[in-house]
């Protein structure tokens, strides 16, 4: 499974939730996870749908606050997954 660098920017409406923000192709977009989905500055996000370039399109586990599920990131801001066997 792979993992996106988030940036935490503050609290949510509700306690179990957390904004935070990534980097995409077309600059930072802004969603809202919950904090149990945060590890190491990661949240966990589908296998790539697309590529171009540096560039890979994955979903999110919400959409932003613009409405995407779906945004372009740099191969740079994905971290593989390491799972203990």
């Amino acid at each position: 499974m792979l993992r996106l660098k988030v940036k935490p920017i503050g609290e949510g409406l509700h306690p179990s939730e957390t904004f935070v923000s990534v980097e995409t192709r077309d600059g930072t977009q802004d969603l809202v996870v919950s904090p149990s989905a945060i590890q190491a500055s990661s949240v966990a996000v589908g296998w790539p749908v697309g590529k171009e370039g540096s560039y890979l399109l994955v979903e999110l586990p919400t959409p932003t606050t613009l409405g995407s599920q779906r945004v372009w990131v740099s191969k740079d801001e994905l971290v593989k997954e390491k799972r203990a066997r």
